[in-house]
């Protein structure tokens, strides 16, 4: 319908119409400044969301790993007559099959022997630590395979080891609490294969195991987070709001604290004052809260 011819309009009626009409326009420039503003706004409050959602994804990746390693070290004994894998600590230089130098973890500890049972070498890799992904000896990332490391440590001092220069030939049915007693546990130490112990071993490189060496030069010898071996494991770095995850020695995994666990848990022995030989209770914290809270690099 043409509006026009029912109601004509006068070409000056017409022009003051058009003149009144609002015209279009955009934001101005205060307008734009203050969305961004809101904008930052909102994304600083979210972004520390975002990280912790990322940091417990993370967590709940690397106890995955450690559930499978685990089943693994549980499916071994299951056909060994109930003996769990072992595989003692030599002295390095260590090469790879690429024939260049690496860390000796993969090979000196039973994680190359469990690879049987856990598939994929790249179980033994903390999605946040990532040691095992890299050595100083070439670029790129790799696999524990060929760096020879790994974000996961073995406990010698109860359960893996040797004993008189023989490997102990540990069963689960030999301690009291299998429930408590750790096999396996997150652990720190640099990826340079240069820093591998020569004679005495078990330096900044040698973090997979978890022996006398670190126990005497860890706490409560040494209480400083950057004291000796506390690195290793008390003190490492890129905990899970600031627990690991830890292997026991009936297969069960779980997150803790390392001020929640105590020497009896890994020597294996819960009776007693001292641990014979260790110059430590048995019930003693194998760290405290500032340890937990500490992030040292090797």
């Amino acid at each position: 319908m043409d509006l026009d011819k029912l109601w004509p309009m006068s070409p000056l009626t017409r022009a003051v119409a058009l003149r009144t009409r609002p015209l279009a326009h955009g934001f101005t420039l205060i307008e734009l400044l203050v969305v961004i503003a809101i904008i930052a706004i909102l994304a600083g409050m979210l972004l520390p969301a975002l990280a912790k959602a990322k940091d417990k994804g993370m967590a709940a990746a690397c106890l995955s790993n450690t559930k499978q390693i685990g089943i693994a070290i549980i499916m071994y004994a299951d056909d060994n007559r109930d003996v769990f894998p072992n595989q003692w600590w030599a002295v390095g230089p260590y090469r790879n099959s690429r024939g260049k130098n690496c860390g000796g973890e993969w090979q000196r500890t039973p994680a190359s022997v469990l690879s049987n049972y856990t598939g994929a070498p790249r179980i033994w890799v903390c999605p946040k630590k990532k040691r095992g992904l890299t050595y100083k000896t070439e670029p790129g990332n790799f696999d524990p395979t060929i760096t020879g490391f790994l974000s996961y440590g073995f406990n010698y001092l109860g359960v893996f080891g040797g004993d008189g220069g023989q490997t102990r030939a540990f069963k689960s049915s030999q301690v009291a609490r299998p429930t408590e007693v750790v096999a396996v546990t997150e652990c720190s130490g640099s990826d340079n294969p240069k820093e591998i112990g020569g004679g005495i071993g078990n330096e900044k490189a040698d973090a997979a195991w978890l022996d006398g060496y670190w126990a005497n030069g860890s706490f409560p010898n040494q209480t400083a987070p950057k004291g000796n071996q506390n690195y290793r494991f008390q003190s490492q770095m890129k905990k899970h709001n600031q627990r690991v995850n830890t292997v026991f020695v009936d297969g069960h995994s779980a997150g803790n604290k390392p001020s929640r666990l105590i020497w009896g848990q890994f020597y294996g022995i819960f009776t007693g004052t001292t641990i014979p030989g260790a110059n430590k209770r048995w019930d003693g914290p194998v760290a405290n809260a500032t340890l937990d809270a500490a992030d040292v690099p090797p």
